[in-house]
C-alpha cells in the first residue's frame, strides 16, 4: 500500500492542496469559534499565506521537486505546532484549522524521506521559531475589530483590547 501511495505522490499532493484550499475557503465564511481566532505575518492574513502555500506545492508537486517540497513541508510542521498549541492555549478551536493541519501532516508523511532526517528537523525548528517571532495574532471576535477607525485609533483600541484579550505580537515576545 505505501509503495502504491509513493507511486502517486505527486497526484495525492495535489488533490489535498487543492482540498486544503478548499478548507481556508470554507474556513473564510466560518463564524463559530473561527470568528475568534485571528492571525498574520507582516499583516498578511493566515488565509492568503495558506493560498499561496497550497498552490506553491501543487506547482511543486508538478515539477516533481522532492527536496523543496519535503522542506516547505517540515517548515510547515514547524508552523502547525506553533499554531495548535496557540488554540490549546487560548482554549479556542476552529475545526478549518486544524483541518488544514491534519492535510499537512498527511503531505508531510506523504513526502517523508527518512534520508533527509537533518533537513527535516532544521526545517521544522527553523519554521516554530520563524513563525512564533513573526506571528500576530489574537483570540478576539471578528465583529469587535474596528475597520474604519484611523491607524492611531486602532493603536489605541488595540492597547485596550489587549488588556482584556490574550494576544501574541513579536514586539513584545511573550503572550499578555
Amino acid at each position: 500500500m505505501l509503495e502504491a501511495l509513493q507511486k502517486r505522490k505527486y497526484l495525492i499532493n495535489i488533490i489535498l492542496s487543492i482540498i486544503a484550499i478548499g478548507i481556508i475557503i470554507f474556513y473564510s465564511i466560518c463564524g463559530s469559534s473561527c470568528s475568534y481566532l485571528k492571525g498574520n505575518i507582516f499583516g498578511i492574513d493566515l488565509k492568503y499565506i495558506g493560498i499561496v502555500y497550497m498552490v506553491t506545492l501543487i506547482f511543486l508537486s508538478f515539477f516533481k521537486k522532492d527536496l523543496l517540497l519535503l522542506i516547505l513541508l517540515s517548515t510547515c510542521i514547524g508552523v502547525e505546532v506553533f499554531l495548535i498549541g496557540f488554540q490549546i492555549r487560548n482554549e479556542v478551536f476552529c475545526p478549518f484549522c486544524l483541518a488544514f493541519g491534519v492535510i499537512v501532516i498527511l503531505l508531510f508523511l506523504l513526502n517523508l524521506d527518512l534520508k533527509k532526517k537533518w533537513i527535516i528537523a532544521a526545517s521544522i525548528v527553523i519554521g516554530f521559531i520563524l513563525f512564533s517571532i513573526f506571528f500576530e495574532g489574537a483570540t478576539i471576535p471578528t465583529y469587535d475589530l474596528k475597520v474604519t477607525m484611523s491607524h492611531e485609533q486602532r493603536a489605541e483600541s488595540r492597547e485596550q483590547r489587549d488588556k482584556k484579550t490574550l494576544v501574541h505580537r513579536p514586539s513584545q515576545g511573550v503572550f499578555l
